[in-house]
């Protein structure tokens, strides 16, 4: 039995994360089910400013047909997803939650391009936060909450040691 693509596009999202957090010498983990909305963890191994092996949690959504416009990507998220980055460090959540937005191209075949020189991996990921925003109770269950991802919040090597740095709350949502 073949997987459909979207469980290769996610799968290729959650690779090209990883992909970065071994480029910037961090540690990655995966819980064996999915039922809080984490999709990766990733952790600092040693000391980041006064904190020891810091961690951050993020839910990976890949997309192959982005909307957007000149400074933010508009993602329907499902509520359940939303609810899930929601909250308060410390309150709701051991460890701040992030959404990381993977743009891939529509066909697989087009992932990654390699050479001998190098691998180039298709598209790109950005970041945003959720973590200050209200709850989204009052919509029915099965609908989605347009989530603004901010263009300017690339996901780089430099970005996520930033996000296990400190707390940062860049996003808006619809």
């Amino acid at each position: 039995m073949a997987l459909n693509s979207e469980v290769w596009q996610g799968h290729y999202g959650e690779a090209l994360v990883r992909g970065l957090a071994c480029a910037a010498g961090l540690t990655t983990s995966k819980k064996d089910l999915d039922v809080d909305g984490v999709d990766i963890q990733i952790g600092f191994p040693g000391r980041l400013n006064s904190v020891r092996h810091p961690a951050i949690e993020a839910q990976v959504k890949s997309w192959s047909a982005p909307k957007s416009d000149d400074a933010t990507w508009r993602y329907p998220l499902d509520l359940e997803n939303y609810d899930n980055l929601v909250g308060v460090v410390g309150t709701d959540f051991p460890l701040p939650r992030y959404l990381f937005l993977v743009i891939v191209p529509p066909e697989k075949e087009r992932y990654t391009l390699a050479s001998h020189n190098c691998l180039h991996l298709h598209h790109a990921a950005y970041w945003a936060s959720l973590m200050d925003e209200p709850p989204a109770a009052e919509l029915p269950v099965k609908s989605t909450k347009t989530v603004y991802v901010p263009k300017e919040n690339l996901l780089t090597v430099e970005a996520l040691i930033s996000l296990l740095a400190g707390p940062i709350s860049e996003a808006g949502v619809a």
